[in-house]
């Protein structure tokens, strides 16, 4: 006979019912928490490990196209190195195109040619020497630099200087390897520099006494190319002579005007390599100043192309007259210049421009240029300093 319980004990077994449904939804709640928080951590890393599988293909990717940017960079440079040689290097070696038949290498001075190039890599470890194009491109200041030649248009350029208040660095040379003669025993170029030097507007800088082809003059293995030849050193230009050819130009300029020179160097035609500059920067010259150059083509002006034209060998043998076409007229250099300026993203911000003074030039002489330039210029807002003010950070 069953006893039907108790009000008392029917509500403990609604009690104990509600709290056994209570614990079991607990226990569910645990386990979806649990599910929940295993798949978030199982997603979490998963997504962690497909973001960072992702990152490394992207810096893989990065590194690899970085690697392709570098590599086509060195090849752009050593392009414009091979480029950045004037258009007087590039004559040079045609005119030498004669002299190949009878130009063997000699096989002593091979060697110390070799010689030579062993003993400046070892010596320079430690040395760089930098090659400047371009100044700061964030002001409108342009660098005019003169390298000297002859000097006969020295005084031009002082009356320029005065007239049109500008500043200028000028890059002093002998011209030619002799002790005799050359731009620093004419009276005349003496007197000019020694007034240039007391305006303040002029600075002056080194372009070696002898003004020899320095990249040829270390490499040429042809005794007979550097007997013929002027612009070659006779012997094989070491380190003690290259330190000599700015020592003498730096006595000249001081024993004239009693000041230092700039420690600023240009190198005659362009002809360097790495080895070179780091050859000078061992002997106290780190900053090698070259000229700009972009899409359009190089500042440095062609004011020592003489001949309009010249002799050309056509397809029947026969040789006929064309138009030279690396020499400009005064009217071709000025609007050279005004697409030079348009085609560069920074217009002529920092341009470091080369002319020289004096030469075989003898008419149409591209020095006459500069009041017409200089206004134009001047009336856009640049304004012409000299090489340490278009090379620092500020705006003179």
């Amino acid at each position: 006979m069953s006893v039907d319980p108790t009000k008392e004990e029917k509500e403990i077994q609604d009690i104990v019912h509600e709290l056994s449904q209570d614990i079991e939804k607990h226990r569910n709640f645990v386990k979806k928490a649990q599910k929940f928080v295993i798949l978030f951590l199982s997603g979490s890393l998963v997504f962690g490990i497909i973001v960072l599988v992702g990152y490394l293909l992207y810096l893989n990717f990065s590194v690899s196209r970085l690697e392709s940017v570098v590599e086509e960079k060195d090849r752009n440079l050593q392009e414009l190195e091979q480029n950045l040689f004037s258009l007087m290097y590039q004559e040079q070696l045609r005119e030498e195109q004669s002299l190949s038949a009878n130009a063997d290498s000699d096989e002593e001075l091979k060697r110390q040619v070799q010689q030579n190039i062993d003993y400046l890599k070892e010596a320079t470890l430690g040395s760089k020497g930098k090659n400047i194009l371009r100044g700061n491109e964030s002001y409108p200041e342009i660098a005019l630099t003169f390298d000297l030649a002859t000097g006969e248009e020295l005084s031009t350029l002082l009356q320029y200087i005065k007239d049109y208040d500008i500043k200028v660095t000028v890059f002093l040379s002998n011209e030619r390897p002799s002790d005799v003669s050359g731009s620093f025993f004419i009276r005349q170029n003496l007197d000019i520099i020694k007034k240039m030097s007391k305006t303040g507007k002029v600075e002056f800088a080194n372009h070696t006494w002898s003004h020899f082809n320095y990249f040829r003059s270390v490499t040429e293995t042809s005794k007979r190319k550097r007997t013929v030849l002027e612009y070659l050193s006779k012997q094989v230009l070491d380190l003690p002579r290259m330190a000599e050819e700015l020592k003498r130009v730096e006595d000249i300029y001081s024993s004239l005007t009693k000041q230092e020179l700039t420690k600023y160097y240009r190198l005659p035609y362009g002809a360097i390599n790495q080895l070179i500059l780091d050859a000078h920067a061992k002997v106290g010259y780190t900053d090698h100043i070259m000229w700009s150059r972009n899409s359009k083509g190089s500042l440095d002006l062609p004011d020592y192309i003489h001949r309009p034209f010249l002799y050309k060998v056509n397809g029947k043998g026969k040789k006929e007259v064309v138009k030279n076409p690396h020499y400009k007229t005064s009217r071709e250099t000025l609007d050279y210049l005004d697409l030079w300026e348009a085609g560069d993203p920074n217009g002529m911000n920092g341009a470091i421009i080369l002319m020289h003074l004096g030469g075989p030039r003898k008419f149409d002489k591209l020095i006459y240029i500069l009041p017409e330039f200089i206004d134009k210029m001047q009336k856009k807002g640049y304004r012409f300093v000299t090489l340490t003010e278009v090379l620092n950070e500020k705006k003179d």
